[in-house]
């Protein structure tokens, strides 16, 4: 950007008032690229945001040409599309292992990788994919085997990125309502990944402030995201959202002394406390050593990782 700056001074006269204007509308620019982009106040934000990858999710919703390679910005890439081309090929030894069926659905899972820029990898008998596709299909495998084919009338998913698990649940899995709950900016881009597709089932967005927490849902699921929010947020949302939930499917990377987030996170043992009675199983491929999954209200279905 400073190149670019000085090269375009260099068309303007030194006394030219042109070459000033210029100098500080390109300054002014160039000062707000370095600009980050938080939405909560501090000690009110989640691990994400924290400025950067806000302001690429801004980037990619008002740009086209930023829209449809987002996945592979950098700052996006610190917070997600971060699964490794190893961990993506563990995913894929589960699924074929755990849920045999979704092996034939292949063709239309790749579908979350037509927009965004994502890198894909080449895997045998499936071709070209991306690893975080593969965790998102693996994910619903884990769902399926829990709870069903039949997931429930309502579904609240916290922490939903660009909305890529909920496009692949919606070709497996059957439900009424998909209720999104993140940042606003998050939501924004959630919704025109989602529109840029067909999907069965109809969603709402919703930041937590926007919801008044008086719906039961038959299920709750988040990837990471619930984990990473401090503890008052994490608070607010098994009040509002999690404690009236039937079911559970958690993926925690904090609350235990070796995860990977400590400060300002409910300890496992606190969880124990305010959720609804849920077994604790390892993460699986583990990606970290102190990450687990939370399972709550799976009745007679057991998952081959129950211990």
């Amino acid at each position: 950007m400073k190149k670019k700056l000085a090269n375009l001074l260099r068309r303007y006269p030194r006394a030219s008032r042109s070459r000033d204007v210029l100098r500080k509308f390109l300054s002014t620019i160039f000062t707000a690229s370095k600009v980050k982009d938080c939405v909560g106040v501090a000690g009110n934000r989640s691990i994400s945001d924290e400025g950067s990858y806000i302001t690429a999710v801004k980037e990619a919703i008002g740009n086209c040409r930023a829209f449809y390679k987002f996945k592979c910005e950098p700052r996006y890439i610190q917070i997600l599309e971060h699964v490794s081309q190893d961990q993506g090929a563990m995913y894929l030894e589960i699924i074929r292992t755990e849920s045999p069926i979704f092996m034939d659905k292949f063709n239309e899972f790749k579908e979350n990788d037509i927009i965004g820029g994502t890198k894909t990898f080449c895997y045998p008998g499936i071709g070209d994919i991306s690893p975080s596709t593969l965790r998102y299909i693996k994910v619903a495998s884990d769902l399926r085997i829990f709870f069903g084919e039949r997931l429930g009338d309502r579904i609240a998913e916290i922490g939903v990125g660009y909305g890529g698990q909920l496009l692949i649940m919606d070709k497996v899995c059957s439900c009424t309502q998909y209720d999104l709950f993140d940042l606003p900016p998050v939501l924004e881009l959630a919704s025109k990944y989602l529109e840029s597709h067909t999907l069965n089932t109809a969603y709402h967005l919703f930041t937590l402030n926007q919801h008044r927490g008086d719906v039961e849902y038959d299920l709750v699921i988040s990837n990471y995201a619930f984990s990473e929010l401090p503890s008052r947020l994490q608070l607010m949302y098994i009040k509002k959202i999690i404690s009236k939930a039937k079911r559970g499917y958690l993926t925690m990377n904090s609350g235990k002394g070796n995860s990977a987030f400590q400060e300002d996170k409910l300890s496992l043992a606190d969880l124990k406390q305010v959720l609804p009675a849920f077994e604790v199983l390892p993460e699986n491929p583990l990606t970290h050593a102190g990450n687990y999954v939370i399972v709550w209200g799976c009745g007679h279905q057991k998952h081959p990782r129950s211990v």
